[in-house]
């Protein structure tokens, strides 16, 4: 076998040593069973004898290494491998379980599987509970209460999780995911190396092991690797006082965490909607441009319980027009409304000139004649 495809199998042993936290060793001793030897000591003694794997072998292996990668990632200059990870994607993404069609994807690190009615959520941490969620109406109705449909739904979802988490892995550098015989790992996002960890969230001390081997979230409280540090340097004694974490650094997912939730589209009333409501109904009220402006310059003030004051330009509302189109809304929002005038800059002179088209560009042609007239512009600056 050639120097270059022993280097290229070693390569793959390498990362999936860096995607499962095996070490290079054992990583190698896999591999090498892969292709039919009890270790990487006869494989390498094979291949100085002209010992070379053939193309199932070689592909074997190939697909064996990208099981611990997300599907995304995992690369190969073989055709027929890329279309094998081509044909396994579209597989992944959609299926069916029992007659139930279902989608998975790969959102911020975390694995979604959704159905009709149903949804399950794999954390990106590792020691978090499974999270299987329903809708009200849809509650003890859905194939997620039958045990044989959860138990695919979640082996798939998990399956890819450990690829994901296979991807973080070899993102990170080794030492993140390996702690040395000291117990010692760096973090992966701030380089720091320490045998001892803080979490920001729950104020637990953790040690370099137990973090490593959770994909640095927190065994304790289940914080991500952004609230882990070195030092609590939020404590006046540096974190001497903080309690270790009381779980060991061991994966204990536990059983799925079922919940309802009812994510049905509601409408949140707040000051800022029930503005733009409103001033969209002040639009439609407007006639020509001078209102139309005096709908944009209206202040809308809205309270605690959100009834509203509506304050209105007198140049350019006409004195005694009742917003009705704004009143209707406010009537369907059940709320109150208070009408009242206030004077202030307008934004351009003789505001009568829109009060006889409800055409912009009309408007804007008839201001800048009247402009004009004056031997300036709007926008026109003069020394004098």
């Amino acid at each position: 076998m050639t120097d270059k495809k022993l280097s290229s199998i070693k390569h793959l042993a390498k990362r999936y040593a860096r995607a499962t936290g095996l070490t290079q060793v054992q990583a190698l001793d896999l591999v090498a069973g892969k292709l039919g030897f009890a270790n990487w000591t006869k494989l390498v003694s094979a291949s100085k004898n002209d010992w070379t794997p053939d193309p199932e072998q070689i592909a074997s292996v190939e697909e064996f290494v990208r099981q611990a990668f997300p599907l995304e990632d995992f690369q190969t200059g073989n055709a027929e491998a890329m279309a094998r990870r081509f044909e396994f994607l579209g597989q992944a993404k959609h299926g069916v379980i029992g007659g139930h069609s279902y989608r998975l994807q790969v959102v911020s690190h975390d694995v979604i599987m959704a159905g009709d009615g149903w949804s399950i959520k794999v954390p990106e941490n590792p020691g978090a509970a499974p999270i299987v969620q329903t809708s009200p109406e849809n509650d003890r109705h859905c194939p997620v209460f039958d045990p044989e449909f959860l138990q695919k739904a979640l082996g798939l979802a998990n399956d890819l999780a450990v690829q994901v988490r296979g991807e973080i892995s070899t993102d990170w550098p080794r030492r993140s995911t390996k702690p040395d015989s000291n117990g010692i790992v760096r973090h992966p996002l701030w380089g720091d190396e320490s045998d001892l960890w803080f979490c920001m969230h729950c104020d637990g001390k953790i040690t370099g092991t137990q973090i490593a081997k959770n994909l640095w979230h927190c065994p304790g409280c289940g914080a991500s690797p952004l609230d882990i540090f070195e030092t609590a340097f939020w404590c006046e004694d540096d974190g001497t006082s903080l309690p270790p974490v009381k779980v060991d650094g061991g994966v204990d997912r536990g059983e799925p965490d079922f919940r309802v939730v009812d994510d049905r589209p509601k409408i949140e009333l707040n000051s800022e909607k029930i503005t733009l409501l409103l001033r969209s109904a002040l639009l439609d009220d407007a006639t020509n441009i001078t209102e139309r402006l005096g709908a944009l310059q209206a202040l809308i003030s809205v309270d605690d319980e959100n009834d509203v004051c509506i304050a209105l330009e007198e140049d350019l509302w006409p004195e005694g027009k009742e917003p009705v189109q704004a009143l209707i809304v406010a009537a369907q929002l059940g709320i109150e409304i208070e009408l009242v005038s206030m004077w202030s800059t307008i934004p351009f002179h003789w505001p009568g000139i829109g009060e006889t088209t409800s055409s912009t560009s009309d408007y804007t042609q008839m201001m800048l004649d009247a402009y004009a007239q004056y031997d300036g512009s709007p926008d026109r600056k003069t020394d004098e």
